[in-house]
């Protein structure tokens, strides 16, 4: 439970955070890519998202940011509130076509694309922001459900094409 007195977790402990959410997608990613012509890779050579996804006939790109969010250790006001705040800066959301949310406790991926987020801003610069609401009931509010582990919308569309897309019904 959230405790008014805790201190912000510390910079390794929210990097291990980061690096969790990243790889569950990573390998979420090359699990519904490995029979394809399309391979996941961290990014490392490019600014602004975490992962890429490479087609190695096209050579098309899809750049994928991750966010990962917990609220078992938080000094968040918002912790108490069942909301996640998923957040992007604008060089990120420039860079990115699709930004994966884990929600840590939850298990839970949200697949967004970078047009569904709303803009806002912090301290003068622009940001841009997806929030998942849990019902206090269980579940989650409708926007979320939109999203809620929605891979289709990167591998339907991008990897396995349009008539497979058609086809599924989607």
């Amino acid at each position: 439970m959230p405790d008014e007195n805790k201190e912000k977790l510390p910079q390794n402990i929210q990097h291990l955070l980061m690096e969790i959410g990243e790889r569950m997608v990573l390998f979420r990613l090359f699990l519904l890519v490995k029979d394809t012509e399309w391979n996941v890779y961290q990014n490392l050579g490019e600014t602004g998202c975490d992962l890429l996804l490479l087609n190695s006939i096209t050579n098309q790109k899809l750049k994928i940011e991750v966010k990962t969010r917990q609220r078992l250790y938080s000094t968040s006001k918002e912790s108490r509130k069942n909301i996640a705040q998923f957040t992007i800066t604008e060089n990120e959301y420039n860079n990115c076509d699709y930004v994966i949310c884990y929600w840590l406790e939850e298990n839970v991926f949200f697949v967004v694309p970078k047009s569904e987020l709303s803009e806002t801003s912090s301290n003068g610069k622009p940001l841009f922001v997806f929030r998942v609401k849990r019902r206090s009931g269980g579940g989650f509010d409708e926007n979320s459900i939109r999203f809620l582990d929605r891979w289709d919308t990167i591998i339907l569309r991008n990897i396995f094409g349009t008539m497979k897309t058609e086809h599924c019904g989607t």
